[in-house]
């Protein structure tokens, strides 16, 4: 975080501009001590007059001592000239790469004149904005200097709008330029006048500083133009910012661009610094247009072979579709309908071949034999390893009347013939309408479900489901099912949303308690209709069966 930095970690100015920043933020400091302390530093003062002679600052008249130049340009103007040339300096002995900082600098500077400029169309102090401009990625600089693994995403970053380009920052950094920056501005007691704006160019906020903050903003949104790769777009994303917190019309912004772009290379030479070629604004534009163009001719070939592939692709769509809807007819057909038992089970696929199964089947000795399972997976494999498991309850379940002993056997064969780890959860059970006599085995399923009036047991998984280990022994467990149902379920149906919030187990049981007086049979139908609507569908197959006790 950013209490981590240290004001000892930050970079300094030369000591020199940092007395003349001082200087020049005290009112009772005479005119001539100022000048004497510039003076004693021959390079800022040969600095200093080669900026105000600079083409940048476009003088009749050349500037040949520093006490002329002061009065020339007035205290202020010298306190941000020499911040301009401090700031430079600071990072011109650090090993960062030269190719790096050109590009840096070029977007800085890019942005200092593109306040400069705005300034003077709004009447603003143009070198405070300026200074203010070059200043407002500063604290970036600084981040990357601190931690020089992260330097490589700042190409990332300058690609992005400033709004998105900030979040950006903070997930790489952990910490904003902005912070960095206040930080900076209170070591080298920078003026509020360019603290303030700067901190808030982001959001900017009512008060004294507001038209230099949203200048700022401005020129952040130009300077993306400049560098993101596609200009149009980004250019577009600029007019549509600048006419709405500057007021300023496309036309405008297109001349603001062009103004700006071609002045920055003069910026650049009278600030003695090494930037990026810059492009012309109506040069990119000319560029993205051509770029535009050729792509629409790569674009419309590739419609052409899109067209082709597509013809293609719903030919062998329809013949998958074909086989799709002959594996669901299978499918439901493996589905038992005997009216006659007290038994009634529906089953809603998520896709339309299912991973979820249920069958029951009436046993020689009068009892009745069902199950409910859930495959894990969904698609094609679920449904192929369904119709296995389906197969082999229903086939087994004939000539194997221990219900133990048919669980063994079906998880025996799974586990010898499975493949990419699935298995399956799976509850069974044997009743017998006669005596009401109920046997369980829950194999790493849902708990069933034993509801009498307001009276709930759940017969938990007492054993890991099928598929998975070889010697697993599965208990069954016995109850008495007389004046009660037993619900089986898979976890679509407690996955399912019942107004707005997702039903659960508990809100499951809540809802079958109030349909416990009415038969199984219209519990059933009422059930699959809330489940089946549209606003209730759960991304995964919905499988439920009732089974009615005397």
């Amino acid at each position: 975080m950013i209490e981590s930095i240290k004001p000892t970690d930050l970079p300094s100015p030369p000591q020199t501009a940092l007395n003349v920043l001082q200087a020049c933020s005290d009112d009772s400091v005479d005119f001539s001590v100022i000048s004497a302390i510039v003076t004693n530093d021959p390079q800022l003062t040969a600095e200093v007059l080669r900026m105000v002679n600079s083409a940048f600052y476009a003088r009749s008249d050349a500037i040949s001592s520093l006490n002329r130049a002061i009065s020339v340009i007035g205290v202020k103007s010298l306190r941000n000239l020499c911040l301009c040339l401090s700031v430079k300096e600071v990072f011109s002995a650090t090993d960062f790469d030269a190719g790096f900082l050109n590009d840096f600098w070029t977007d800085s500077i890019f942005r200092a004149v593109a306040a400069r400029h705005l300034a003077e169309l709004s009447g603003k102090d143009a070198d405070e904005c300026f200074t203010a401009g070059l200043l407002q990625d500063f604290g970036l600089l600084v981040l990357i200097f601190l931690y020089p693994d992260k330097a490589g995403s700042w190409y990332s970053l300058r690609q992005l709008d400033p709004e998105f380009r900030l979040t950006k920052e903070l997930s790489v950094f952990k910490q904003s330029h902005i912070d960095v920056f206040k930080m900076i501005g209170q070591q080298w007691s920078l003026p509020p006048s360019i603290v303030m704006p700067v901190s808030e160019h982001h959001q900017c906020q009512q008060g004294d500083n507001a038209g230099v903050c949203q200048i700022l903003n401005a020129a952040d949104w130009f300077a993306y133009v400049i560098t993101s790769d596609n200009v149009k777009e980004a250019s577009a994303a600029c007019k549509q910012q600048m006419a709405a917190s500057m007021s300023l019309s496309a036309e405008k912004v297109d001349a603001c661009l062009s103004a700006i772009s071609s002045s920055v290379n003069q910026a650049a030479d009278a600030l003695g610094i090494d930037i990026s070629q810059v492009t012309e604004y109506d040069e990119l534009l000319k560029k993205s247009n051509i770029r535009l163009a050729e792509d629409n001719l790569s674009i419309q070939e590739l419609n052409w072979q899109l067209q082709e592939t597509i013809s293609e692709r719903d030919k062998l769509a329809a013949a998958l579709q074909q086989e799709i809807e002959l594996a669901t007819e299978i499918q439901e057909s493996l589905l038992p309908d005997n009216e006659n038992l007290p038994v009634y089970a529906f089953n809603l696929a998520a896709r339309q071949l299912s991973g979820d199964f249920y069958d029951y089947q009436q046993c020689s000795d009068g009892s009745i034999l069902f199950c409910l399972a859930d495959v894990s997976g969904k698609g094609v494999n679920a449904s192929l390893l369904m119709v296995k498991v389906s197969s082999l309850f229903h086939c087994l379940g004939k000539y194997i009347g221990d219900l133990e002993k048919l669980v063994k056997m079906i998880n025996i064969e799974l586990v010898e013939t499975s493949i990419r780890g699935m298995f399956v959860t799976f509850v069974c059970g044997k009743y017998n309408p006669a005596n009401g006599k109920l046997e369980v085995i829950n194999a790493g399923h849902l708990p069933a479900l034993i509801i009498s009036g307001e009276n709930t047991l759940r017969v938990s998984s007492s054993s890991i489901p099928l598929g998975i280990e070889k010697k697993v022994d599965f208990k069954s467990e016995c109850y008495i099912l007389k004046q009660a149902c037993l619900y089986l379920y898979s976890d679509g149906i407690t996955e399912s949303v019942i107004d707005g919030q997702e039903l659960g187990l508990d809100g499951f049981v809540g809802l079958l308690k109030k349909m416990s007086s009415v038969s199984a049979a219209d519990q059933l139908k009422q059930l699959k209709e809330k489940f089946a609507s549209a606003s209730t569908r759960s991304h995964d197959d919905m499988t439920l069966l009732i089974v009615e006790g005397n």
